[in-house]
């Protein structure tokens, strides 16, 4: 799916089907579209590192070589949020001390698990979805950042509650739940 689908989606949701036919037909657009089509992938990048910093953190392993040195966060090939586990030889956890701009790991690491932003991505950008995110989700996220940038704050109030709720919804634990044995006294 590409970010072009979630934009006409999002104009479905908003009342633009207009905007939303000419995007499906490839029809070229007037200015003020274009300026709305824009409006909309920004809003669509917001949302998406939104989900993956606030609510469904997006990981990454990565092979590092380190041995009781710094790790600056430039060397790693995404944009790092949070540090979830560094690991060395035989998959052993490593003790490591975070700060703004590095990592102080104390032992020889060859994997860092962490949390990353995702790129901004444009118009005909292919879009991965994490975490069994939908195209619903990302909708109703891009309609409330719309309507809240267009100044219609108690419409995208209802977008917001429904991106919201999706979101809760996705991120509860869905494992068995096994309570302790029956004990007589």
């Amino acid at each position: 799916m590409k970010v072009k689908d979630l934009v006409i989606y999002t104009s479905l949701f908003i009342g633009e089907k207009e905007l939303a036919s000419k995007l499906e037909d490839n029809t070229s657009l007037t200015q003020r579209e274009q300026e709305r089509v824009t409006t909309m992938v920004r809003c669509y990048n917001l949302v998406n590192q939104e989900i993956a910093s606030d609510y469904l953190p997006f990981l990454y392993t990565e092979n590092i070589d380190v041995n009781n040195s710094i790790l600056n966060f430039s060397d790693l090939s995404k944009t790092i949020i949070n540090v979830y586990e560094v690991k060395g030889n035989l998959n052993i956890n490593i003790r490591y001390k975070r700060y703004p701009e590095y990592l102080q790991i104390f032992g020889h690491a060859k994997k860092i698990t962490y949390s990353y932003l995702p790129d901004e991505l444009e118009l005909d950008d292919d879009v991965e979805f994490f975490n069994g995110l939908s195209q619903r989700i990302y909708a109703y996220g891009m309609a409330s950042e719309y309507l809240l940038c267009d100044g219609l704050s108690e419409d995208a109030e209802i977008w917001e509650e429904r991106f919201k709720e999706s979101l809760f919804v996705l991120s509860r634990k869905r494992s068995e739940v096994r309570l302790p044995k029956r004990r007589w006294l």
